[in-house]
């Protein structure tokens, strides 16, 4: 069951920000806690976390199987989440179950009454205005096709990250390639395991910016194999 909701004010309460909310009542319960995520969570999101609430981030791969599978190998944790909402608890025998998740939610809620809204309990999770995702396919259909192409991208990528100023590669990232950029925020590039899909993720302090120091870069190195993808999305 994939999980989100809203607060009072209809702000939604998904992805990130669903992530943060119910770490916050580990970092109480359980200070200094291991919370395993997917790949494609934020840089405020890690912040958050760890300089924050003191917890630790173990950032994984997309597949909420992959997320909890990894938690459950992990001395001390005691969360498994994917920004689609799939979550489960060790104290819930790591069962992926979205209404025991809403119901933290609303005993986190219940006990916080009197202090503000439930925003209220993560307002310093940075959150950049300019999140989005561009998904590009092999116009063959062939898995084969994407690895070729996904290899060639990524490496590429990995050699300017040693001459354009902007981009830092993150070391850490186990899924694809992650760069992070010099103003805040990030992009990242993957493939699918089971479809003729790359994804390539930004997320950047503007849609200008984002659109100048990470996209152009990538639709360029995608352009070199228009002949093979679609490109029009």
């Amino acid at each position: 069951i994939d999980s989100s909701g809203v607060c009072s004010s209809y702000e939604p309460l998904n992805k990130n920000r669903l992530i943060a909310l119910l770490s916050v009542i580990f970092s109480t319960s359980t200070p200094g806690a291991t919370v395993v995520t997917d790949s494609t969570t934020s840089e405020g999101l890690n912040t958050f976390l760890e300089k924050k609430l003191g917890l630790k981030h173990f950032r994984y791969l997309r597949g909420y199987a992959n997320v909890i599978n990894k938690a459950k190998e992990l001395q001390g944790s005691e969360m498994a989440i994917e920004t689609s909402g799939h979550c489960a608890l060790r104290e819930n025998g790591w069962i992926d179950d979205g209404t025991y998740t809403a119901v933290k939610i609303i005993a986190l809620l219940a006990n916080s009454k009197g202090k503000g809204s439930l925003l209220d309990l993560i307002s310093e999770l940075e959150e950049l205005p300019f999140d989005e995702e561009i998904r590009v396919k092999a116009t063959d259909g062939s898995l084969e096709t994407t690895t070729d192409v996904f290899e060639s991208v990524t490496k590429s990528l990995k050699e300017k990250c040693s001459v354009v100023e902007e981009w830092t590669l993150d070391e850490d990232n186990l899924e694809g390639v992650r760069v992070r950029l010099s103003s805040g925020g990030f992009f990242m590039v993957r493939q699918s395991l089971h479809d003729p899909v790359i994804s390539f993720q930004v997320e950047g302090v503007s849609e200008e910016y984002a659109r100048s120091v990470a996209m152009s870069p990538l639709l360029e190195l995608f352009s070199e194999h228009a002949s093979v993808l679609d490109l029009s999305a």
